[in-house]
């Protein structure tokens, strides 16, 4: 009887934690802390549970580091790739899911072709927001991310240095 009582008060609580979106999903590096600021935006019936929607595409931060292959790869697995950008709304709600001065990955590259830049999701490269006197094009500075510092646009840089992450994908 006593088991059965605590097993009814553990899914209380967590019936009442999820109503108040205080459980954390297994695995998807969302904190509370990401989660809350992204409770305030427009999530989307056509995505995953946690995601937000824009234009026709799902968006998740994930604020564990990883390096731009493995990132990439996270996403993958999910049905994704990292973020592709292709307008200021875009990458206004991008900005608003990172954490802020936390420097982000984006799915922008041009390691295959110096000066050839593409999106990993295999979208047309028609938008940009580079910091200025960026890209610079440094030897082995080939992946994108958002900066920390200034306005936070876009930096080219190592792709073996770890940084948070957010994924997108197109609405089911």
């Amino acid at each position: 009887m006593v088991h059965m009582t605590e097993m009814s008060l553990l899914f209380v609580l967590f019936m009442a934690s999820s109503a108040f979106g205080q459980v954390n999903k297994p695995g998807s590096g969302q904190t509370n802390e990401t989660q809350n600021r992204v409770a305030t935006k427009q999530f989307d019936s056509q995505c995953p549970c946690s995601w937000v929607g824009l234009n026709g595409r799902c968006f998740i931060y994930f604020s564990q580091s990883l390096d731009w292959a493995s990132a990439e790869t996270h996403c993958m697995n999910m049905g994704a790739h990292l973020i592709s950008l292709h307008s200021d709304n875009e990458y206004q709600l991008m900005k608003s899911l990172i954490l802020p001065g936390s420097p982000t990955w984006l799915g922008l590259n041009n390691c295959m072709k110096r000066d050839s830049y593409f999106w990993s999701d295999g979208s047309k490269y028609d938008y940009s927001k580079w910091n200025k006197d960026e890209p610079n094009n440094l030897p082995g500075e080939c992946c994108v991310h958002v900066t920390s510092i200034g306005q936070m646009d876009w930096n080219d840089i190592p792709c073996s240095r770890v940084y948070p992450f957010v994924c997108s994908k197109k609405m089911a």
